[in-house]
């Protein structure tokens, strides 16, 4: 039953983040593989990079994390379906958002798709060395106890950054402390913006 929860819970972040056009799944290739030695990191464990085409920024994930990208977003999740995270770059009128409106605006559609959030004051975060605001999450989701982080941030006046990472704490009660934070600053700080979104 969890797991049907959870990937409604999935589903609902799909639609919140607004990804449009098909999804690609990337798929590994049987490339030839140098041999291991004791310095040597198997190239399997290696996060992917992965480049969002009009998102406005690459990214790495962690191997042991699954994924599904379109050109302006990616949903990320972690194989006990516990972790969800959504990244999302997008054109935008800087004049008519500021970064504090963009994401309240952002929580206000979550909370009317079935959330309840206890929220912190927003605060600096540095992506890329762009300057942005986060905010740290608990509450319900969908029935389900969560904590997470909602961060957006725009490296250009006409285009924003945007996302939330999420943990389901049904099953682990610390699940966002004791891994799914360290999951979601790992791919924070792996985020590169494109020159074309800088400006």
């Amino acid at each position: 039953m969890k797991r049907i929860s959870f990937i409604v819970f999935i589903n609902v972040i799909l639609l919140i983040s607004c990804t449009s056009g098909p999804v690609m799944t990337p798929t590994l290739t049987n490339t030839p593989q140098p041999a291991l030695t004791a310095t040597l990191v198997p190239p399997t464990l290696a996060p992917q990079f992965i480049d969002l085409k009009s998102g406005g920024f690459s990214l790495t994930v962690q191997r042991e994390l699954v994924f599904d990208i379109d050109d302006y977003s990616i949903n990320i999740s972690d194989r006990q379906a516990e972790l969800v995270i959504s990244l999302n770059g997008r054109p935008y009128i800087g004049s008519s958002y500021t970064l504090d409106s963009f994401l309240n605006q952002y929580l206000t559609e979550m909370t009317s798709r079935g959330g309840s959030f206890r929220q912190s004051d927003p605060y600096e975060i540095i992506v890329d060395g762009v300057s942005g605001i986060a905010i740290d999450l608990s509450g319900t989701f969908l029935g389900d106890p969560i904590a997470g982080k909602v961060v957006t941030v725009s490296p250009g006046k006409d285009f924003i950054v945007f996302g939330i990472a999420m943990s389901n704490l049904s099953t682990h009660k610390n699940g966002w402390d004791e891994s799914g934070r360290a999951i979601f600053e790992a791919i924070m700080a792996s985020i590169k913006f494109k020159a074309e979104v800088k400006n």
